[in-house]
């Protein structure tokens, strides 16, 4: 469905009691004190199948497929010991072993978690695969000869199909680089298996601050915006105004989030399954490049939407001149951040709850607190190495300012004090060129 659709019956829409989100925003209120990363393999699955366009055949499953490698295996090894010793590698433990043996097998584990916090980020992060409409193409697998049984029994099993996306990406750039990256990661079996965990915390990161940073530039496309790390050897001195200031800027942004995105659902027609949802910038483009009549109209209609969306939140009537499509979608935001900020409201203790969220479950690989330094945004040397292997891509080195600027084409800022520490980490660990014939062109390899 179109946004002309979406916007047409949003007079029919029924404000419901509680506020919201749906779509696009991978955790929602914290409710313990208990943090949990998402489920790696049901993530890593979602992802699988989005970019091979591969899933299971009906019926199948972890465990008819374990039965059926058992006769298949029976039938080649003659010694009862051996079965036992392929059982203990593979098939005990929910499978363990068979996931060190291909990345393929994860389509298994694909959305099977329950944990909303595994399903938020697998959505998001397989949204922005899908928006790519990239497709992947497996590395191939140095696998013994028994474990080549396991693998083509498992071919048997697979269907092939199309993705089909119901949800226009919020950050474009983003998912054009996310796709590059996954695709890249997929190339290297036993390197995207040990790194998975960190890629998918990195990117539900990134994800996270860049909508944030973004969900009030609502009247342009969204682009990187400037969030500066440091190195988590490097010191966060008074001057470095930039690294001691992102944290509470981007904490402030974030509490925007939760208001803003539970008004947009109400743009997306939330009760019908089948409509596309739309980020605010795609719908404001969309009024503008609309037909006067029809921006006219829509306008009216969203006016009286705002009219009973204020009124079931007992709050007065919105009072400034609406006559533009920019000034009614102004006022429909401005309302949902009304709502979240009355003082001892259930709302605003929401809104508290979804920062907190966000602080100590996305974020909390990322943030460290150095005491008179207050809290900065660090990446230590694992993550630092991942992101530099996806920057470099497909190339072997990248010269060092290409790789500063593939670093902020994913949302990852440093000033000229934590680049010159990059340097110098680059060439303690071994991975830096310096060209005798370019000056001082210092290029950077990666390490897969």
């Amino acid at each position: 469905m179109s946004v002309h659709e979406n916007l047409s019956v949003i007079n029919d829409q029924k404000i419901k009691e509680k506020n919201f989100v749906n779509h696009y925003l991978t955790f929602r209120q914290q409710r313990g004190d208990r943090n949990t990363d998402p489920d790696t393999y049901s993530v890593g699955g979602e992802l699988l199948s989005i970019g091979l366009r591969q899933s299971l055949k009906k019926g199948q499953n972890l465990g008819t497929f374990i039965e059926a490698c058992r006769a298949r295996l029976a039938q080649r090894i003659d010694e009862p010991e051996f079965l036992d010793l392929l059982e203990a590698m593979y098939f005990a433990n929910d499978a363990s072993g068979l996931f060190e043996v291909s990345p393929d097998f994860m389509l298994f584990k694909s959305g099977s978690s329950n944990s909303g916090n595994t399903k938020h980020v697998g959505e998001v992060l397989s949204g922005l695969l899908a928006e790519s409409r990239t497709s992947i193409q497996a590395g191939g697998n140095n696998v013994n000869f028994l474990e080549h049984e396991i693998l083509d029994e498992f071919k048997k099993i697979i269907d092939s199909f199309e993705p089909e996306n119901k949800i226009a990406s919020y950050l474009p750039f983003l998912a054009d680089n996310f796709a590059k990256d996954f695709k890249l990661l997929c190339q290297y079996s036993g390197y995207m298996m040990h790194g998975l965990k960190a890629f998918i915390a990195l990117y539900n990161f990134l994800y996270s601050s860049q909508l944030a940073l973004n969900i009030n530039s609502w009247k342009s496309e969204p682009e990187s915006k400037p969030l500066f790390f440091i190195l988590d050897t490097e010191k966060a001195s008074t001057e470095r105004k930039q690294v001691r200031s992102a944290v509470q800027e981007l904490r402030e942004k974030v509490a925007d989030l939760f208001p803003m995105l539970s008004a947009l659902e109400y743009l997306n027609q939330p009760d019908c399954k089948s409509a596309t949802r739309y980020p605010l910038w795609a719908i404001r483009a969309y009024l503008q490049e609309c037909s006067s009549s029809d921006r006219e109209d829509l306008v009216n209609r969203l006016s009286i939407f705002l009219e009973n969306y204020r009124d079931s939140r007992k709050l007065s009537p919105w009072v400034d001149p609406i006559a533009a499509s920019d000034e009614i979608l102004n006022a429909i935001l401005m309302t949902s951040k009304e709502i979240f900020s009355k003082p001892g409201s259930g709302q605003l203790t929401v809104k508290k709850k979804v920062v907190s969220a966000f602080e100590n479950e996305v974020a909390r690989h990322f943030i460290q607190n150095r005491r008179r330094g207050g809290n900065v945004l660090t990446i230590n040397q694992d993550y630092l190495l991942l992101l530099t292997n996806l920057a470099v891509g497909s190339e072997s080195r990248l010269q060092f300012q290409r790789l500063i600027e593939e670093f902020q084409a994913r949302g990852v800022w440093f000033d000229l004090q934590s680049q010159q520490a990059l340097i110098e980490f680059y060439e303690r660990v071994g991975n830096l060129e310096r060209m005798s014939d370019s000056g001082d062109a210092v290029y950077v390899r990666k390490t897969i």
